[in-house]
């Protein structure tokens, strides 16, 4: 069954590619089994999104079956060949940015094979805009003429490609094919003055052998080369599957089962997430590693080349293996997402790194400006606790706000809300009375985020409230993402008075999509969530969706397309932005909850809601 299956997809696109010869105007493509966007897309040699805005609704689902209409590429005028002719009569052309191949192949009639043979060492890895090549004019017959260039008679044949792999170095290579460093660098021109880089295709030029009679060099030259690779490191093809390296420490050699059952737990819901993609019709492999306990080193999983073919790699956990995994990213260019807590800010520097859990300091900005947004008529009552006071850096931003947007706030000491209300209510309700302004939201802000400081100020506030509900009307309180953890014992008392509080994540099973997700976890793996925020399960499933759809849809290009993925996900937001406009990716995505008097959350997304 597995090979009809394979059959049928191939004569899918054989048939697909007929279609694009028979009509140049309009096309229509079948999706078969395993095929994505960006696979059909280079099939056509179309983008993705003139895929999606002839197929509206696309780029949310693709189904096996489904009738794609493919817009036609632009044709060339007749006489391109004639203008890029020079004096000698030989055809050249410059490359444009974002020109493939392919696209020059079938602009100027000829197969991308021969006018890489044209350009001894030109290959599909530095085919770069701006760089001029020689095109190879057919014959009447319809077969490529040699182009009479003194100096391909000098340069050896080419008889291999070759993957680049980690640490591999040109004298390495040269030594494993016992060729010369002057022949090597004779085929591979690109090169000078460059490192190589894995994944980097290079040329292979014939191994010269003096020793051999002229015979056995013709039949040694005669004989079919094959490119030197493992079996298991076969060269990656465009065949629309995207492959995933997934390390956690899930600690199978050691017993912690607190911390593998959040592993665990994650990687389920990241199952979910793959499950859900493969019905929507897109492909992946799954590899899934052990990182170990914190102090194991990666550095056997990587020099093994069992992360060499991954597209993506998901996470680790560990400040250690972090680094590890980042040096391993930022020299292979492949795109590492880093889940958890980083604390790490070296890593910053990295542009192959995501930090999806938000470090908050880079988020402070953001959060005034979000205030200020959505409460322009707010009178701010800072409550100060002496005690506990950790967010000083969140205050000075939002009163230098409040101080450019006109917002007027004061400062008063907790005591102030958490006098003996049953011994002094009409102090509690003066102190309150008198902060008020007329036309303007009171919104008390406690300066600490701590247990101890949401304990003292929430029940003078529900106090109130029972007191003088109409004064308490205009009266809301405003605090932190730690509170939907204390939200567990105190949900009564937040409806009450009116709250709200920033995160970057938030999911209650009184919303649909949570509560979905939480019942089809239960069925998959007969067990529940953990009852911690962010939920793992929650996490892994976000995380997984977003980025493998990400990599299936834009291929090499996701990282900058990233946030242009539709996607509503269940508990964490996604937006991201490049730390210092070319480090790596930080979450920069802030939702403001709001627990109102009518005992509903609401989850406010202000990318949406604020303009």
């Amino acid at each position: 069954m597995k090979k009809f299956r394979q059959i049928a997809t191939l004569l899918l696109l054989f048939i697909s590619a007929m279609a694009i010869a028979q009509n140049k105007a309009s096309r229509t493509h079948t999706v078969a089994q395993g095929q994505t966007l960006f696979s059909i897309s280079k099939i056509y040699g179309v983008t993705v999104d003139d895929i999606i805005n002839h197929n509206p609704g696309c780029g949310k689902k693709l189904s096996i079956g489904q009738k794609l209409t493919i817009p036609a590429t632009e044709q060339k005028q007749t006489n391109t060949q004639a203008e890029n002719k020079d004096a000698d009569g030989i055809l050249r052309h410059t490359i444009k940015s974002k020109e493939t191949l392919f696209q020059l192949g079938k602009l100027y009639g000829v197969t991308p094979d021969e006018i890489c043979a044209a350009n001894p060492g030109l290959t599909i890895s530095n085919f770069q805009a701006g760089k001029t090549i020689i095109i190879p004019q057919p014959t009447a017959d319809g077969t490529p003429t040699k182009q009479n260039v003194q100096e391909e008679k000098r340069l050896p044949e080419i008889a291999a490609t070759h993957k680049v792999r980690w640490r591999e170095t040109i004298e390495k290579i040269c030594k494993k094919y016992e060729i010369s460093e002057e022949d090597f660098m004779a085929v591979n021109p690109q090169l000078e003055g460059k490192k190589l880089k894995r994944k980097m295709i290079v040329n292979i030029p014939v191994k010269r052998d003096v020793a051999k009679t002229p015979v056995e060099q013709q039949n040694e030259q005669a004989s079919p080369q094959i490119e030197e690779q493992e079996p298991s490191k076969k060269k990656k093809k465009d065949d629309g599957v995207t492959e995933v390296a997934v390390i956690l420490p899930f600690l199978l050699d050691r017993f912690a089962p607190n911390e593998q059952t959040l592993m665990v737990e994650f990687y389920q819901g990241f199952l979910m997430a793959v499950e859900q993609l493969k019905r929507e019709g897109h492909s992946f492999v799954i590899n899934t590693f052990d990182s170990g306990f914190k102090d194991k080193s990666l550095d056997s999983l990587i020099n093994s080349g069992a992360l060499d073919k991954a597209d993506l790699i998901i996470g680790a956990y560990y400040p250690k293996h972090n680094k590890e995994l980042a040096r391993f990213a930022e020299a292979n260019s492949t795109p590492l997402v880093i889940p958890f807590s980083n604390k790490e800010t070296e890593l910053f520097k990295n542009p192959q790194v995501f930090f999806v859990n938000t470090v908050q300091s880079h988020i402070i900005p953001d959060i005034s400006r979000s205030f200020t947004a959505t409460f322009p008529k707010a009178n701010v009552i800072f409550v100060e606790d002496s005690i506990k006071s950790e967010k000083p850096e969140l205050i000075k931003s939002m009163t230098a706000t409040f101080e450019s947007d006109s917002i007027p706030y004061s400062i008063i000491p907790i005591e102030k809300i958490t006098i003996d209300y049953y011994e002094e209510p009409d102090s509690l309700m003066s102190t309150i009375k008198n902060l008020s302004i007329e036309d303007r939201e009171t919104i008390f802000i406690p300066t600490s985020s701590s247990r101890e400081t949401f304990s003292r100020i929430l029940p003078g506030l529900v106090m109130a409230n029972a007191i003088d509900t109409a004064l308490m009307a205009n009266c809301k309180l405003f605090g932190y993402p730690e509170w939907q953890v204390y939200a567990q014992q105190a949900r009564e008392q937040l409806y009450e008075v009116d709250t709200y509080f920033y995160a970057t994540f938030f999911s209650h099973y009184s919303m649909p999509d949570a509560a979905q997700f939480h019942s089809e976890y239960i069925r998959w793996f007969n067990s529940d969530l953990q009852k911690i925020y962010p939920r793992r399960g929650m996490l892994g499933y976000d995380i997984g969706y977003l980025f493998l759809l990400a990599a299936s849809r834009y291929g090499e290009e996701f990282p900058d397309k990233i946030n242009e993925v539709e996607f509503t996900p269940i508990q964490t937001g996604f937006k991201f932005e490049r730390i210092n406009g070319t480090g790596g990716f930080m979450n920069k995505k802030l939702f403001f909850i709001h627990y109102n008097r009518d005992y509903n959350i609401e989850k406010i997304d202000l990318d949406k809601c604020v303009e």
